[in-house]
């Protein structure tokens, strides 16, 4: 009896992290400095991530493809994210492991932890990430506003220099848009995205 009324329970308290599906295409910009020399390009990168919430446990998992936008640009790319972990009321913490494969390139498969820890205060919050975003972005603090009826916000900083933020904003039926945007400097790297995704559950 004490076991169904826990479950009862931990099912009906309302979590930080709800089940969203996502789905969308970003333009992912990167250039590297050598000696003396900036070579740049930009590639197209369509995105799909979903997650589930079990009576707060969170799975969720994501794939994204780096097609370059000019030939002989940079290789196909294919990248796989999966985190579980666990969401309360007020907070989240969910970690797992990205996959980086590229068949043409040495190494062909790169594998980085990924880690994601949220905390709010009510109507606004903080969010820290490392290999965040599919692995895309090497480590931010966002802090976060909302959600209030029409979406959400946030804006961070991006180690050692850069920014990145986004906009939910709230459609009928439970579906969204979503625009994430982010650039940074690591050592002779710079990157940049836009990302526009269709978004279907979530917080709003």
């Amino acid at each position: 009896m004490t076991a169904v009324l826990l479950s009862v329970l931990l099912a009906a308290q309302p979590r930080l992290l709800e089940p969203e599906v996502a789905a969308g295409v970003g333009v992912l910009a990167t250039s590297y400095q050598t000696f003396g020399a900036r070579l740049g390009e930009a590639a197209l990168a369509p995105t799909v991530t979903a997650r589930g919430v079990f009576s707060g446990f969170v799975v969720e998992g994501g794939a994204l493809l780096s097609a370059p936008l000019v030939r002989g640009g940079t290789l196909l790319t294919t990248t796989f994210a999966a985190r579980v972990g666990f969401s309360g009321e007020r907070w989240a913490m969910v970690a797992g492991v990205v996959a980086q494969l590229a068949p043409e390139a040495t190494p062909a498969l790169v594998l980085l932890p990924s880690l994601r820890g949220q905390l709010s205060f009510g109507g606004a919050g903080l969010t820290l990430g490392v290999f965040d975003h599919l692995g895309l972005v090497p480590a931010h603090l966002s802090v976060d506003v909302g959600p209030f009826s029409n979406g959400a916000f946030s804006l961070g900083w991006v180690a050692p220099l850069g920014l990145i933020g986004s906009a939910d904003l709230s459609l009928p039926r439970g579906l969204g848009l979503r625009v994430t945007a982010f650039a940074y400097r690591l050592n002779n790297v710079e990157a940049a995205m836009v990302l526009v995704a269709g978004t279907f559950g979530g917080a709003r």
